[in-house]
C-alpha cells in the first residue's frame, strides 16, 4: 500500500517539489563565492537531467557536488564569458542613454544584439557543459546553433526565467510572495522547465552525432 501510495501523482509531485526546493537552497547557498555561480548553474541542471533520466530518482545533495567540483573550472570559464558579453551589452545601454540621435539608435541595436547572445549562453550553454564534455569554444558554438535550431524551446525557456518578473511588473502586490517562490524554487524551477524544453533536442542532436 505504501509503495503504491509512493507513485501516485500527488507523491510523484510532492517528491519533485522537495528536490527543486533543496536544489534551489544549494544554488543560492553554492553562488554567494559569485565566481561560483556557473558551477552552481552546471551543477543544477546536472541534477536535473540525471532525474529525467531515473524518472524522479536522484541523490539531490550527492550529484549536485560531484558534478559542481567535476565541472567547476570550465563552468566558471562559462560564467565570465557570460559575464563579459551582458558587460559589454549593458555598456552599450549605458552609452545609449548618454548620446544623441544617430548614435542612440546604433548603441540600442548594437546592446539589444549582444544581450540576446547573452540570453542564448546563459540559457543554452550550462545545460550542454553539465552532461557534456567539450572545449569552450565548442560549448559557445553550439549554444548558438541550439538557438538556431531550436528557437521556439529559446523563447519558452526565457519566458520560464523572467516571466516572474513580468508579473511582479504589472501586479507589484506580489512581489513579496514571490522573493519566498523564488528562495524556495526560483533558480530550479525554471531550470527544470528548460531542461524540460531540451531534454529532446539534445536526445535529437546526440542520435545525428552518432
Amino acid at each position: 500500500m505504501n509503495a503504491r501510495w509512493q507513485d501516485t501523482p500527488a507523491a510523484v509531485f510532492l517528491r519533485l517539489l522537495a528536490d527543486l526546493m533543496i536544489l534551489n537552497l544549494l544554488v543560492l547557498f553554492c553562488s554567494l563565492g559569485v565566481v561560483t555561480i556557473g558551477a552552481a548553474l552546471s551543477a543544477m541542471y546536472a541534477v536535473l537531467f540525471q532525474r529525467e533520466w531515473d524518472e524522479g530518482m536522484v541523490a539531490v545533495i550527492k550529484t549536485f557536488f560531484r558534478s559542481f567540483i567535476r565541472n567547476f573550472l570550465m563552468a566558471t570559464a562559462l560564467e565570465l564569458v557570460l559575464v563579459l558579453v551582458a558587460g559589454v551589452a549593458a555598456g552599450d545601454v549605458w552609452f545609449a542613454v548618454n548620446s544623441e540621435q544617430p548614435l542612440k539608435t546604433v548603441y540600442i541595436a548594437v546592446g539589444t544584439v549582444i544581450a540576446l547572445l547573452a540570453v542564448i549562453l546563459f540559457i543554452m550553454a550550462f545545460p550542454q557543459q553539465a552532461i557534456y564534455r567539450n572545449s569552450l569554444k565548442n560549448y559557445l558554438k553550439n549554444s548558438f546553433l541550439l538557438a538556431v535550431c531550436a528557437p521556439g524551446q529559446l523563447l519558452l525557456a526565457l519566458a520560464a526565467w523572467i516571466g516572474p518578473w513580468i508579473l511582479v511588473g504589472f501586479v507589484p502586490e506580489v512581489f513579496v510572495r514571490l522573493g519566498v517562490m523564488y528562495l524556495l524554487w526560483g533558480f530550479s524551477f525554471p531550470a527544470w522547465c528548460t531542461v524540460k524544453l531540451l531534454k529532446k533536442v539534445f536526445e535529437r542532436t546526440k542520435q545525428e552525432e552518432t
